[in-house]
């Protein structure tokens, strides 16, 4: 009842259907939990002659396992809805894979007009699934039903017939299921018995690496058909803490890899470097030599091997892969009852398994912003950064920054209604702001709707590229008016969505997720160099003007009909070309005489900003030095001993390090704010070169 209420209101705000939202919070969990990559919201449905149905709400390609993605929505609007049963379920299917015969074999431009949409989408996924299973790069089809209903008792299996001579994955979510992920830290756990995949047990050594480690480490030999079986199965989600997607067939490394596998599968072995991997817990067999039973599998170096031992089966290059064993680093954590510190060091042991392991495609630092200490700041400012009351509320709220992944949701899990209701009127829930969300706003503000179209999954790493190298050389940047400015990016997205969403010329399902990026970029882009949109007042009114309404309403309607006229490529990939913001960029248009009467000098905000910078360097001074002293004089000179120990630490740094040993002496003798700095940094460069303490 309490979700559905939700829902309502969120459609009431946003001025959309309950559906919608239902689909869009869907989708968000999914992405959260590894389920779903890339997915683009796209409403169709058409009836044929023959009184069948073609229907669903989404589409994506998730480039990890080279699957086609259709999700179909099942939202039913009431408080109690019919259970869902193997009738429905079987009929939802039927919907999605109607769709996809008649675009194969059938005649899809005879349903719609030449400039829908969905004619691109149909090109698009024709292109990519090819003439024959060499060259295509969509190798399973993934079936997503989203509900709010129960699932019936009668539903006994999900399997499905391959389709088109490739893998067919049928998943249903259910509310409940929903729970359970966001109960267990948002992610389902791949929980794996070797017997279950014709595996007696997967042949492994203990390696003796030390003790009072927050680790176990095992050496092991893979069967290449265990390995390309539990891909198949569980695809992306094998490779959620892999930097790196699998990157394609025709790629060279690939290449080798599916020759070894076609014409010399007993020399696999050989010449391939292996994996990494890691997991939360294993079981051996009774002598101790093979894993029978693994938690929480994760490929951390080794997707493009995996991926390709898939393929040889679906493309049927080498069915059996008889002959073929995969070395395997496998690393497993230790149990911690503290869940924040179990997640640090499971995201260290990942971005270090990976920057260290092998260099079949050079790795950069952008690539591991998702533990950079950015976010720890950011998330330190969230809960500093008090909005005001607006709307006639008697109470201030707070944009909170969601630096773990479903962290919201799951502070909110295990309280009282009383309690979560304090929560949300404090955290109100489209006050959240989560770490794809920040780069996308300021990516916007920075006039790049280009690099957002590509959505979450890539825009990361403009922006880490970007962010890192500021955060490293000017962390004074990063301060309450820094944040106080996402908070105004968000407000100022998420009100288009809003707007454009109520215009009468937006078609249900159309092209938001572009047009929105296109918009706020180009009336940015069109503001004097020597004015600005007037954030103080944003932040004030927690919405952005009036005059700023008049303007989204006039240069969306010019966005929409832009990116229509995409020369038949799909817009999405259309949208995410620099030269389609370029040519969009050089159109014409005349701020309204209100919104340039709106605007502020620039160098008002400058000099706000400076201000702001001045006093977070004062700030930052004081906390660098402070940190030294918390971790204690032992950990300092425990440090120096396990760097000299690898030969890693210099004369010069090893000074530099003894002054943060003094200050437990007789007469102690603190770092000064200099020194802390060159200490931080000095531990910083000793955990990149695979320190751990």
């Amino acid at each position: 009842m309490e979700f559905i209420d939700e829902l309502r209101m969120d459609a009431s705000l946003n001025h959309t259907d309950t559906e919608d939202i239902f689909i869009e919070r869907s989708i968000e969990i999914l992405q959260n939990c590894g389920e779903l990559q890339d997915i683009f919201p796209l409403f169709f449905w058409k009836r044929r002659p023959n009184k069948s149905i073609m229907q669903f709400n989404a589409y994506g390609f998730d480039e990890a396992d080279g699957s086609l993605v259709l999700l179909i929505s099942d939202f039913q609007d009431v408080y109690e809805p019919a259970n869902l049963g193997v009738t429905q379920l079987a009929q939802l299917y039927k919907r999605m894979t109607n769709f996809l015969d008649e675009l194969y074999w059938g005649d899809l431009k005879s349903y719609c007009d030449d400039s829908d949409s969905i004619i691109d989408v149909a090109k698009e996924i024709k292109r990519r699934t090819g003439t024959n299973l060499f060259s295509s790069s969509v190798l399973k089809y993934k079936f997503f039903v989203i509900t709010n209903a129960k699932l019936s008792n009668t539903v006994k299996d999900l399997k499905q017939e391959d389709y088109n001579e490739r893998p067919a994955e049928l998943h249903v979510w259910t509310m409940e299921r929903y729970y359970e992920v966001i109960e267990a830290e948002n992610t389902e756990p791949i929980l794996i018995d070797v017997n279950e995949f014709s595996c007696d047990g997967i042949p492994t050594l203990k390696a003796e690496v030390g003790n009072n480690l927050d680790y176990d480490a095992y050496l092991s030999i893979v069967p290449g058909k265990f390995l390309a079986d539990v891909y198949l199965k569980y695809g992306s989600r094998l490779l959620e803490g892999n930097i790196r997607a699998f990157l394609g067939i025709k790629k060279a490394v690939n290449s080798g890899i599916r020759n070894t596998i076609i014409k010399e599968p007993k020399k696999f072995f050989t010449y391939n470097n292996g994996i990494a991997a890691t997991a939360t817990g294993i079981r051996l067999d009774g002598t101790k030599r093979n894993i029978i039973w693994i938690e929480n599998f994760q490929i951390i170096n080794g997707g493009q091997t995996t991926a390709s031992l898939a393929s040889a089966i679906i493309r049927k290059d080498n069915v059996s892969l008889d002959g073929i064993f995969v070395p395997m680093k496998l690393t497993v954590i230790k149990p911690v009852e503290n869940m924040d510190e179990k997640e640090e060091i499971y995201s260290q042991l990942v971005e270090r398994i990976a920057r260290y392991a092998n260099k079949q495609t050079s790795v950069k630092d952008a690539d591991f912003f998702s533990n950079s200490p950015f976010h720890i700041t950011m998330e330190k400012l969230s809960r500093k950064c008090i909005a005001p009351p607006v709307n006639g509320s008697p109470y201030s709220t707070i944009w909170y920054y969601e630096r773990s992944r479903g962290k919201y949701d799951q502070e909110q899990f295990k309280m009282s209604k009383s309690e979560r209701d304090k929560f949300k009127q404090k955290y109100p829930k489209q006050q959240k702001i989560t770490k794809d969300e920040l780069a996308k706003y300021m990516m916007i503000l920075e006039c790049h709707p280009d690099a957002v179209a590509y959505g979450s999954s890539k825009i990361i790493k403009p922006f880490a590229e970007k962010i890192d190298k500021e955060y490293q050389e000017h962390r004074e940047y990063f301060n309450e008016q820094y944040y106080k400015k996402v908070v105004c990016a968000a407000i100022i997205y998420k009100r288009t969505d809003a707007i454009v969403n109520k215009q009468p010329w937006y078609p249900k399902g159309g092209n938001k997720a572009q047009i929105v990026p296109y918009t706020i970029a180009k009336i940015l882009d069109a503001v004097p160099t020597d004015k600005s949109i007037d954030y103080e007042l944003i932040w004030q009114k927690q919405d952005i003007y009036p005059s700023f309404v008049h303007e989204i309403e006039i240069v969306s309607k010019m966005a929409h009909e832009f990116l229509l006229d995409s020369h038949g490529i799909i817009v999405r990939d259309y949208a995410r070309d620099a030269k389609t913001w370029a040519r969009f960029r050089e159109q014409k248009i005349e701020l309204t005489a209100e919104f340039i009467q709106d605007l502020v000098p620039a160098e008002l905000i400058k000099e706000v900003e400076a201000s702001a910078r001045k006093e977070q360097k004062e700030v930052n001074k004081v906390a660098v030095e402070i940190e030294v002293v918390k971790l204690g004089a032992q950990y300092w000179k425990n440090l120096i001993v396990q760097a000299k120990e690898k030969g890693i630490l210099g004369s010069k740094d090893e000074s530099i390090l003894l002054q943060a040993t003094r200050f437990e002496d007789t007469i102690p003798k603190f770092p000064t704010s200099s020194q802390a700095r060159q200490i931080m940094l000095i531990r910083e460069r000793l955990g990149n070169e695979g320190l751990f303490i």
